[in-house]
């Protein structure tokens, strides 16, 4: 009799230890999901705000003809999400840009090689945060096939079932009145998915050429806008 009050409290302290791995365990895969949601969130406001710059670009260009001649200078896919940016409203929502020169034909030229390094600046800030994004998904991913190839969930039901637990804990993991026909819809409930980097819809992070490859032939582009538009054009230069 006392062997078995032994295996049984030996058997119970087991099922106790799994039990409180497996919670704590559980709550860091909640706390991982949700600190990458919200770095989610992050890196697709940036994808805004670099588009933001590509509009800036659009506007500085005027019409659609020197829109796609830039396009095709930079290498823009016509169906992107950057390439729609360029047509998109400028709110003049981003950081200002202050150039100085003796004519305003040399003031929108210099703001037109400036707005384009800072586009360049931002699309790599965006690189960045896209590929940093990519790799905290595969980690959290990993994690999570980890703990699940680590714990059998429906044992842990049945641990959780034959133990007195939190009330709290009961509610999360049983619910109420639980019996063991719902053990496969708790199962499916409590089932960590992968996670899929396209839920974010991030446009991919464009190959812009740097500046210096590209900087007389911008020149070239700027002259032709101002050609056509230099009067208009005098009221966004300060």
């Amino acid at each position: 009799m006392m062997e078995d009050d032994l295996i049984s409290c030996l058997t119970r302290q087991v099922q106790e230890e799994v039990i409180e791995n497996y919670l704590n365990e559980r709550k860091l895969i909640d706390l991982q999901l949700e600190e990458l949601g919200e770095l989610g969130q992050k890196t697709y406001k940036k994808a805004l705000k670099t588009g933001k710059r590509f509009t800036r670009i659009g506007y500085l260009l005027v019409d659609d003809a020197f829109r796609k001649e830039w396009s095709d200078l930079v290498r823009l896919g016509k169906d992107s999400f950057w390439f729609r940016c360029l047509t998109d409203e400028f709110k003049n929502d981003v950081r200002f840009i202050r150039v100085t020169a003796l004519t305003h034909k040399g003031k929108f030229k210099k703001l037109f090689h400036e707005a384009y390094r800072r586009l360049l600046a931002r699309v790599k800030e965006y690189k960045e945060a896209y590929e940093n994004l990519k790799k905290e998904c595969d980690a959290v991913n990993l994690n999570i096939k980890k703990f699940h190839s680590n714990y059998d969930l429906l044992t842990i039901l049945q641990f959780l079932k034959s133990m007195d637990v939190c009330g709290i804990e009961r509610k999360k993991f049983l619910g109420e009145n639980f019996s063991p026909d719902e053990l496969m819809s708790v199962d499916e409930k409590l089932y960590f998915k992968p996670v899929k980097f396209e839920k974010w819809s991030l446009p991919e992070p464009p190959e812009l050429p740097p500046h210096p490859l590209i900087e007389r032939r911008l020149d070239d582009l700027a002259n032709q806008v101002y050609e056509r538009y230099g009067n208009q054009l005098k009221s966004v230069i300060y």
